[in-house]
């Protein structure tokens, strides 16, 4: 079977509540490195910085489209909202289930420490 060298389209939809406001989940997110970790392959340029509401990107490397940090405050606490959309370049499905499983594995630690159940820098 020939193999397709077309760019395939990525979609990448994620939601986590967090038990804390959108300021400090924010301030968390913020961590210097933090993002090149969880999304390694993925260069970032700032096209809109919205604050305690999140950071929207352009992606380029392994993905070359859209990527975004929505902050939705709710009830108790804030939504984390995270979408990737874009042409994969490179690295296949297998690079979407990681990039999917490293996000939801480091944000879990983030929301771990804030709700008290994680000493910071625990495991990131």
């Amino acid at each position: 079977m020939p193999v397709s060298l077309r760019p395939r389209t990525v979609d990448v939809v994620d939601e986590t509540f967090v038990r804390a406001r959108p300021a400090t989940v924010r301030a968390a997110l913020d961590e210097p490195g933090l993002l090149d970790r969880l999304w390694p392959g993925l260069q970032r340029e700032v096209l809109q910085d919205r604050g305690t509401k999140g950071v929207r990107w352009r992606a380029a490397g392994d993905v070359e489209g859209r990527l975004e940090i929505w902050l939705e405050e709710a009830s108790g606490g804030t939504i984390v909202h995270h979408f990737l959309h874009g042409r994969q370049r490179r690295g296949g499905r297998r690079w979407v289930q990681q990039h999917r499983r490293r996000w939801k594995g480091g944000l879990h630690v983030i929301k771990d420490h804030l709700e008290g159940r994680r000493p910071r820098g625990g495991g990131l």
